[in-house]
């Protein structure tokens, strides 16, 4: 299977080409959601897009994931045009979107059980994918028993049971109290670093950005363009066993912070 959490697996390239999206508004007046976004996710790379509201965010994540087309310019992956969702970019959204008629496992089964999947290969495969997320113990649970965090758990395990190339994650952890966003970003950033699978991570937290992120990029208000990139590597501290606590209390960490907050500040003040 190609999907076993080993390092080294390779992934195809993501890329946004000189994007453009305009959308109709009311009185036939048209909005500019993007102007000329060009953006390239490698293998392995965990980008982030941080960004104020209205700034484009959620819309570069659609156009990505293949829900919504270009006004103009190219989405590709590989090489080969994106013409619509497909099973190499798993998605995860803010709201987890679970099926609470279904268990643990039932939700996380139900990708590879759609594509035709053998039950044995099926089973295999999730069970896992299910102890990867560490949710063993709940694997026969509903849905509606889990905590918050437990459910957006599901959701990413849902996401990797499809085996894709680059997980889509639009806010995941934006509905969590501070404690459990906390683990759950640490949680995150050892996924990653197991699957070696690509991820693009949108959210409103400058922090959450920069501690998960390889690279962070700044999206200005209305019309969305990318203005800044930063590279960051306080992730791997995280792998090589360093709290989560030390690092954000470390002066270069709340100095990149701010330099991030400044860009994102000064488009918004644009």
């Amino acid at each position: 299977m190609r999907f076993q959490g080993q390092k080294g697996v390779p992934v195809s390239a993501l890329s946004a080409r000189d994007v453009n999206v305009v959308y109709s508004g009311r009185g036939g007046r048209s909005v500019t959601a993007l102007s000329n976004v060009s953006l390239t996710i490698e293998s392995a790379e965990f980008v982030v897009a941080v960004g104020a509201s209205g700034c484009g965010k959620t819309t570069l994540l659609k156009l990505l994931a293949g829900f919504l087309p270009p006004s103009s310019g190219t989405i590709s992956l590989g090489g080969k045009p994106v013409t619509g969702p497909g099973g190499e970019r798993g998605v995860v959204f803010q709201d987890d979107a679970l099926f609470p008629w279904l268990s643990v496992r039932g939700n996380i089964e139900f990708g590879p059980r759609l594509a035709g999947l053998d039950t044995a290969v099926r089973r295999e495969r999730c069970g896992r994918i299910i102890d990867l997320v560490g949710l063993a113990e709940f694997a026969d649970h509903r849905i509606w028993e889990l905590s918050g965090g437990m459910r957006q758990r599901v959701g990413m395990a849902r996401a990797l049971a499809n085996e894709p190339e680059i997980l889509l994650m639009d806010e995941p952890l934006g509905a969590l109290d501070a404690l459990t966003r906390e683990k759950m970003q640490e949680l995150l950033i050892r996924l990653w670093d197991r699957t070696q699978r690509s991820v693009f991570l949108i959210t409103h937290s400058v922090e959450e950005a920069i501690f998960l992120a390889t690279r962070i990029v700044v999206l200005s208000p209305r019309p969305g363009r990318i203005t800044r990139e930063f590279h960051t590597d306080f992730s791997r501290r995280v792998l090589a066993g360093e709290s989560s606590r030390s690092i954000k209390s470390d002066p270069a960490f709340i100095a990149l912070r701010e330099r991030v907050l400044a860009a994102v500040l000064k488009g918004a003040d644009a």
